[in-house]
């Protein structure tokens, strides 16, 4: 579904991102790790087309997203770390406005809502509240719930979990596995071990721009010669 093909990115004199390439197909979740600036937001950038390539070649189906940017656009559900709601609005209010923005019919709103609030577990009486008078976890779960609404076949998350209690931090895992099981692709920008470990059925392992290991969970702690995705992850922390 989504192929990166030696793709490159420079800021300057630096690299951001230095012949990279890595691949997702429905039902995986990719789990893309490293360091503090190890090149994980601008492949998202890229994949999300907030910004383009230097080089190298970023395919969704096929298409080349550099020259149809539309190809992934419509199918990309994006959660970025920021928190992208209007807080003077319900979470009803900002549902609607949401989800008329990526395109969903009128005739189709409704039912979309009500889906992706099972997904997120968000009841009426939630619904009505103003978001700023929700929880930082009920923002990101909400957050989520808006990215769901044109039902993506490609999902990112960036970081969804940081900041918030524990209980919202269970219901967006049990949300992300949902959508596994529904075939969705998913990546996932994280660094908690254990979320990682839980969801992740292929790691990209980024240093420095440039991807050191990706495959299956087991093969990059082969790869790398870790004995657990915990030493793995704790490794990369330290450097």
């Amino acid at each position: 579904m989504l192929e990166l093909k030696n793709v490159s990115k420079k800021y300057g004199k630096m690299d951001a991102v230095s012949d990279v390439s890595f691949t997702v197909s429905p039902g995986q979740v990719l789990g893309l790790v490293g360091a503090n600036g190890a090149g994980k937001s601008t492949c998202v950038s890229m994949i999300a087309t907030l910004n383009k390539p230097d080089s190298g070649t970023i395919l969704f189906e096929g298409k080349d997203i550099v020259k149809e940017p539309d190809a992934i656009r419509k199918n990309l559900g994006y959660v970025p770390q920021d928190i992208a709601l209007y807080e003077s609005l319900s979470g009803l209010d900002n549902l609607k406005f949401w989800g008329k923005s990526y395109g969903v019919p009128s005739s189709d709103l409704d039912a979309e809502i009500k889906r992706v609030c099972s997904i997120i577990s968000f009841d009426e009486t939630l619904l009505k509240r103003r978001v700023k008078n929700y929880s930082g976890g009920m923002k990101r779960r909400l957050n989520i719930g808006v990215a769901l609404l044109h039902r993506p076949k490609l999902v990112i998350l960036d970081e969804p979990t940081t900041g918030i209690d524990i209980q919202s931090g269970t219901q967006i895992l049990n949300a992300i596995e949902g959508l596994k099981r529904e075939g969705t692709a998913i990546i996932y920008v994280g660094h908690y071990v254990e979320e990682v470990e839980r969801i992740s059925t292929h790691l990209c392992l980024l240093e420095h721009g440039v991807c050191k290991a990706f495959g299956t969970v087991d093969e990059v702690l082969k790869k790398t010669g870790s004995g657990s995705l915990s030493e793995l992850l704790l490794g990369i922390e330290r450097k």
